[in-house]
C-alpha cells in the first residue's frame, strides 16, 4: 500500500475528526490572513513604509502570496465551495476579530504610542499567525490521539510560522519607545473568546455546510 492510500483509508474510517480539524485549521489561517493583507496596506500607506520596514512588509507580502497560490492549488475545484464556507464562518467570528484589534490598541493608545491603528493591524496579524500556529498543533494532536497513525501525515505546509516570524521582525523595526504589556485582562478575554469561537465545532458545521 502506498503512502497515499495509507493515508485516504484513514481519512475515510475517521472522516468527522479529520473534517473538523482540517477546516478549523483553515478558517482560522484564512482569517490570519486577512489580518496580514490589512496590516501590508496599513504599512504600504504610512510614511513608515520605508528602509527595512519597507523590506520586511514586501517579504511578507510575497510569503503571504505564496500561501495563497499553494492554498488555492490545493482546493482546486472547490474553491468555490471554500470561498463561500469561510464568509459564513466569517460572520460568526469577524466581531470577534474586531474586538480583539480594538483590546490591542487600547493598550497603545494607553501608553501615548504614535501611529496606534497601524501597531495594532501588525500586532494583531502577528497575533493570528501565532494563534493559527499553535491552533494546527493541537488539531495536529486530536488527530493523533483518534488513531496514531497520523503520526505519519504531514500538514505542516499549513504552517504560517515564516509570516508569524517575519511580523516579529516588522513590529521591532516600528520604534516602540517603551516596553508595551499585551497581557491584560482585556486583551487576554478578547484572545480567550476568539479561540473558543474559532474551535466551536457548531459554527465550522454551519459554514461546510451552508
Amino acid at each position: 500500500m502506498t503512502q497515499i492510500e495509507f493515508m485516504n483509508r484513514l481519512i475515510d474510517k475517521h472522516a468527522p475528526a479529520v473534517i473538523g480539524c482540517t477546516y478549523n485549521i483553515l478558517f482560522t489561517n484564512d482569517i490570519a490572513i486577512t489580518t496580514v493583507i490589512e496590516a501590508v496596506e496599513a504599512v504600504r500607506k504610512s510614511d513608515r513604509y520605508r528602509h527595512e520596514t519597507k523590506r520586511i512588509t514586501n517579504v511578507i507580502d510575497r510569503l503571504r502570496g505564496k500561501y495563497e497560490k499553494m492554498l488555492f492549488e490545493g482546493i482546486g475545484d472547490r474553491s468555490g465551495f471554500f470561498a463561500d464556507a469561510n464568509e459564513t464562518f466569517l460572520e460568526d467570528i469577524q466581531k470577534h476579530v474586531d474586538i480583539l484589534y480594538y483590546s490591542i490598541k487600547g493598550v497603545f493608545d494607553k501608553a501615548r504610542l504614535e501611529d496606534s491603528a497601524l501597531l495594532a493591524r501588525c500586532e494583531l496579524a502577528r497575533t493570528m499567525c501565532e494563534f493559527s500556529c499553535i491552533q494546527l498543533d493541537k488539531r495536529e494532536e486530536e488527530l493523533r490521539q483518534v488513531d496514531s497513525r497520523f503520526r505519519r501525515s504531514n500538514i505542516g505546509y499549513l504552517r504560517l510560522t515564516a509570516l508569524q516570524k517575519e511580523l516579529d521582525r516588522l513590529m521591532r523595526t516600528m520604534g516602540i519607545p517603551c516596553t508595551v504589556n499585551l497581557d491584560t485582562d482585556t486583551c487576554r478575554a478578547a484572545v480567550n473568546a476568539l479561540s473558543a469561537k474559532l474551535c466551536d465545532a457548531r459554527i465550522i458545521a454551519k459554514a461546510i455546510s451552508a
